[in-house]
């Protein structure tokens, strides 16, 4: 078996690794239902990251053989209103918790909010710089 591709193999590593410190956070600690299920899901991830990384084609040369060019058409305009929706979901929330820290003066709203804030400009600047790379490379 010949490693082709490196990073599901890394990344199936690392999930692998990861299921084996909840495995032993369960031996410590005692048995528990949700660590049983995440080490399964890390378990189930790394399986299929180590599949594709031992595949003869990578996942996007497999994917892109399969779809046309009203499916990539499809896949980017519902990536595009996801992105539209979820940030307007988080600048309502941010909002929200504003109104709220306004009617409550409760210390707890403040954090909300910025934390909301930050990960619309976080969204923001992976968005600018993913154009930029996009712009670049195409």
């Amino acid at each position: 078996m010949k490693i082709r591709h490196y990073r599901p193999f890394f990344t199936g590593l690392l999930c692998l690794a990861l299921c084996g410190g909840i495995l032993f956070l369960t031996l410590i600690q005692g048995p528990s239902l949700r660590y049983l299920i995440g080490a399964l899901l890390l378990a189930a991830m790394a399986g299929g990251n180590l599949w594709f990384a031992c595949s003869e084609k990578d996942l996007e040369t497999e994917i892109a053989g399969k779809i046309d060019e009203r499916a990539l058409f499809i896949a980017v305009q519902s990536g595009y209103m996801t992105l539209r929706i979820l940030n307007g979901l988080l600048l309502a929330g941010a909002l929200l918790a504003l109104v709220a820290y306004g009617f409550t003066q409760s210390f707890s709203w403040i954090v909300v909010a910025l934390t909301l804030f930050a990960v619309v400009l976080v969204l923001f600047v992976v968005l600018l710089c993913a154009n930029c790379y996009c712009e670049k490379k195409y």
